[in-house]
């Protein structure tokens, strides 16, 4: 996606050949499904298996949900961008809104990687020091 401010100078980024369009589109397709997918059918085998009821699993869990909204909300967005051109059409405040939510999204994911180990080490001492 291009940032790229000035609307009379639009014609630069329409120079993109329709098979790398195309490419892009089926690429960012396929990552929206399997993302959404993927996760939706991880979320549900976690709700679902009683024995996964426990915090190393909904770390996991939680993980999944962001990643579902992050694909659900922000791709999309960046799909129709591509298939116009690379070109913004909706806005400087859903410019932004899209933006910080991908942010947020990533940040919310390494701090959940990081709260992971974290877990394992705190609140589950006995159990490593018993492998020791």
């Amino acid at each position: 996606m291009a940032n790229y401010s000035h609307a009379g100078d639009h014609n630069i980024l329409q120079n993109v050949s329709p098979l790398t369009t195309f490419l892009k589109l089926t690429s960012l397709g396929f990552i929206i499904g399997v993302g959404v997918v993927g996760n939706l059918l991880i979320s549900i085998l976690l709700v679902k298996d009683k024995s996964l009821h426990r915090a190393p699993y909904y770390f996991l869990l939680d993980l999944c949900a962001s990643d579902i909204l992050r694909s659900a909300i922000c791709f999309p967005f960046v799909f129709t961008s591509v298939k116009n051109g690379s070109a913004w059409t909706y806005g400087t405040l859903t410019c932004k809104v899209i933006a910080f939510l991908g942010v947020l999204s990533c940040f919310h994911t390494a701090f959940m990687l990081f709260c992971f180990p974290f877990c394992k080490i705190c609140i589950y001492p006995c159990h490593w020091v018993a492998k020791c």
